[in-house]
């Protein structure tokens, strides 16, 4: 499955080569400068005001001058922040001044190089919701209790409190909240203190004794409990909310083993004093603030385990890799983001390979890939570049290819150099490569120039010739990848190319009825051929790019044996997915129906089974027998690709197995596609198939989401006083009626407007946003124009104005 390949040392540029612009940009261009390192800093807010949005805060700062004559101290500041006073180390005032999202701090003396200040800033904040802090108030919601988070990254920290707020200077820090005594508060580092006061507020001290970026400061304040585990002495606590307690230990107990598969992997143990997880309220997913990641709180309940949670799957893995990739070393500015999302994204699929083996790791790469083509069809940019699209996929899947290129000695070796060589400090895209030269010896600037500074990747046709007499196969490959409209796209001055020819090793697998042969060639030019001579007979199968080595498309037209044979035989997930694929071209073909077959009912792992089943779909007369019998799946993922694909073909069936499976399956995502189902296969079944979709609970209410999916693709206005009712209960309500409006309600228009003034503020901001994201601006702009003034609400008033100015924009409705 690894290939060492170093004969592609060939193509490394000689030592005195240039940067290419794209390297050059990235490594040194938006790296801000700073005349000050940012040595320490102690934060201390109180007087949280939750219906403005406000508080106090007081922030000491001690820094060290970069240069001498230092005579003022710019530190990011919002607008947000009204500074009452400014006073040294003796208290004695000093002069401030704010000029936009800074404020100007002048010493009493201009400062020698390396001289150290130390002052204090008093001042009171208010946020604008969202930037830096998020305050959450019930709002009649469940589940939702009040609360304050933190989100510092990118740039956004310094809206509630002065600092440096850029990656490229480490410092540390006390965070001291104090709060009603009702309260929990989670930071970062090691707890100092919790001092309870009689008038029913407490004070909670954390400090941060190692180095960080500042926009991984972290605060939340929330009402929770915590739960307690450990990693050989290191506290790994969990904290939720009481109602969610009994489900805590099942999703976060996994943690412990990730942390010591991690740093058996970096040969870096984990290098943080606790590691605390907190969910909260409305956040987007999660975030790797040192030491205390913040996610959100979708706790899965038993069932839902069924459906392999994303949250358990990659979230969890995703955010504790950030502890070593983005905390320990961190970025030296944005365009590196791939540093830290990739390694993120990366890291998952070798915790579930130790844990689960190769098809498992497998499976989840295959997800990124999928991702990762979604993403680049968009908009091609390379990985390493300000602004990067696909810096989590094709991070992840490029480390994946290098980890393969390498072995695994050599890479872990590499990866274990990078990290101790920058540890607690920052890196860049070529720090990488210059830790992977130094720890085996081999320059691979040739595989940055194409992977992290290039963009795009090959695309293939390989056409096959057997030569019977001379028992020689040959294969002519070529690469057609270029780029377009999309792909030239401008950063900085930078115009990202896709390389005409990618340089990368290959394996070619044919199988015989005596057995295989593997011929290793190294691709470089955009049309080359491979020749494998001397084979014991005709091809069985043909295999290029054994194990998956490359990320790439492939086009490689095949007789129907040798894809089916591949699918049996192939133990790579990704080559099965692509036999799978070509064999779904092909309804008309028995023979492909019956590898098919096969596969949905036999394959040795569940993706095989399910992915076979699903492109079953396409042969109505071949696949109702094994779909109905992969319905029996133990795996979820294929009883539901399996009802998927029964509801196209449709019948009495198909009706008849999709109300069992209704009626009977574990599975929510099961049950949810059976609704969508029956409705397929019998019309009739809708009215009441929607009403039990919209009656039915379920984890991330994916039952709901499957009925609401038919109510918008249809133009019955039917079920709308059932949608409206559950305008409180989620944000997809409101885009449902927004697309009924577009398909020619004006009743559900005139609903959706009607609840810009509904006196809960969640269903005044979803129906803000069903304007914003899914009415077409023909019809959102001139309502909203016309009802902006007699809106009710001030915050939903506000809301309306940035969503007109947004919509306004030309464009607004593109990428």
């Amino acid at each position: 499955m690894r290939l060492p390949f170093a004969a592609l040392l060939l193509f490394a540029p000689a030592a005195g080569a240039a940067q290419s612009s794209a390297e050059r940009m990235t490594n040194d261009s938006y790296t801000r400068s700073h005349d000050y390192d940012l040595v320490h800093q102690r934060i201390e807010v109180r007087n949280f005001d939750w219906d403005s949005t406000s508080f106090d805060g007081r922030v000491t700062t001690t820094l060290l001058a970069l240069r001498p004559g230092l005579d003022s101290v710019v530190l990011d500041a919002g607008k947000g922040l009204a500074v009452a006073r400014v006073v040294d180390a003796r208290g004695a005032a000093l002069r401030s001044a704010p000029h936009g999202d800074t404020l100007v701090v002048y010493p009493a003396r201009a400062l020698a190089f390396r001289d150290t200040l130390r002052f204090t800033i008093e001042y009171h904040a208010r946020i604008d919701n969202g930037r830096g802090l998020t305050f959450i108030k019930p709002d009649g919601q469940e589940h939702r209790p009040q609360q304050i988070w933190s989100q510092g990254e990118d740039e956004n920290n310094h809206f509630w409190f002065p600092t440096y707020d850029y990656p490229n200077d480490k410092t540390t820090w006390e965070l001291v909240a104090t709060v009603s005594a009702e309260y929990t508060v989670v930071s970062n580092g090691r707890l100092v203190a919790d001092r309870r006061s009689p008038g029913g507020a407490r004070t909670v001290t954390w400090r941060q004794d190692q180095p960080s970026s500042t926009y991984l400061v972290s605060l939340i304040v929330a009402p929770l409990v915590k739960l307690t585990d450990q990693w050989r002495g290191t506290p790994v606590d969990y904290y939720v909310y009481r109602a969610d307690s009994a489900r805590a230990r099942r999703l976060f107990g996994v943690t412990p083993d990730m942390i010591d598969v991690y740093s058996r992997l970096t040969g870096v143990p984990y290098p943080w004093p606790k590691y605390a997880q907190t969910t909260v309220a409305d956040f987007f997913g999660g975030m790797e603030n040192v030491s205390a990641t913040t996610l959100v709180d979708w706790l899965p309940d038993e069932r839902a385990y069924l459906d392999r949670p994303w949250y358990q799957w990659i979230l969890i893995p995703h955010e504790l890799a950030h502890q070593w990739f983005g905390d320990y070393v961190t970025l030296e500015n944005w365009a590196n983001m791939w540093l830290n999302e990739g390694f993120a994204e990366f890291l998952p699929g070798q915790y579930w390979r130790a844990k689960l083996g190769p098809h498992v790791e497998d499976d989840y790469y295959l997800d990124e890939y999928r991702q990762y083509l979604q993403i680049d069809q968009r908009r091609r940019m390379p990985l390493a570049a300000l602004g990067s699209n696909n810096v989590y996929p094709k991070g992840a899947l490029v480390l994946r290819m290098l980890l393969r290129y390498l072995g695994p000695e050599r890479f872990w070796a590499s990866i274990h150099l990078y990290l101790t060589r920058h540890a607690l400090r920052n890196a860049t895209t070529d720090d990488l490569r210059q830790a992977v030269l130094d720890a085996t010896g081999e320059n691979l600037a040739w595989f940055w120039e194409q992977w992290m500074y290039g963009a795009g990747h090959p695309r293939f046709i390989v056409t096959a010739a057997y030569d019977t007499t001379a028992r020689k196969l040959t294969l002519t490959v070529k690469q057609t990848q270029s780029d377009s409209g999309k792909a030239d796209t401008t950063n900085g001055g930078i115009k990202f190319e896709t390389p005409a020819a990618f340089h990368m090793p290959v394996a070619v697998r044919v199988g015989t009825a005596r057995g295989d042969v593997v011929r290793r060639a190294e691709l470089d030019a955009r049309e080359q051929t491979i020749e494998i001579p001397d084979l014991s007979g005709p091809p069985t199968m043909v295999v290029f790019d054994d194990g998956n080595t490359t990320v790439k498309e492939l086009t490689f037209d095949q007789p129907t044996a040798w894809l089916a044979t591949q699918l049996r035989r192939d133990p790579d997930l990704w080559n099965r997915e692509w036999a799978i694929e070509q064999l779904a071209k092909r309804t008309a073909d028995t023979a492909a129906g019956a590898a098919l077959a096969w596969a949905a009912t036999s394959a040795d792992y569940y993706l095989s089974r399910a992915g076979a089943a699903e492109a079953l779909a396409g042969f109505s007369a071949a696949g109702r027998m094994p779909l109905a019998s992969a319905l029996r799946d133990t795996s979820a993922q294929v009883r539901r690709a399996a009802i998927t694909a029964l509801g196209q073909i449709g019948g009495a069936q198909a009706a008849e197995l999709a109300r069992a499976t209704l009626r009977a399956d574990s599975s929510y995502e099961v049950r949810a596609a059976a609704l969508t189902a029956l409705v397929h296969a019998d019309s009739s079944a809708r009215d009441s198939a929607v009403a039990w979709g919209l009656a039915t609970p379920s984890y991330q209410d994916v039952i709901r989401e499957a009925a609401y999916r038919i109510v918008a693709q249809t133009d019955d206005s039917s079920a709308i006083p059932q949608v409206e009712a559950l305008l409180g209960t989620g944000r997809y309500p409101a885009h449902v009626l927004a697309a009924l409006a577009a398909r020619g309600s004006g009743h559900a228009f005139d609903v959706l407007t009607a609840h810009l003034d509904d006196p809960r503020p969640a269903v005044r901001r979803w129906a803000v946003e069903a304007f914003r994201f899914t009415l077409p601006r023909q019809l959102g702009v001139p309502r909203l124009q016309a009802i902006e003034s007699a809106l009710k609400y001030a915050d939903t008033k506000k809301d309306v104005e940035a969503a007109l100015e947004q919509l306004k924009k030309p464009g607004s409705d593109d990428e």
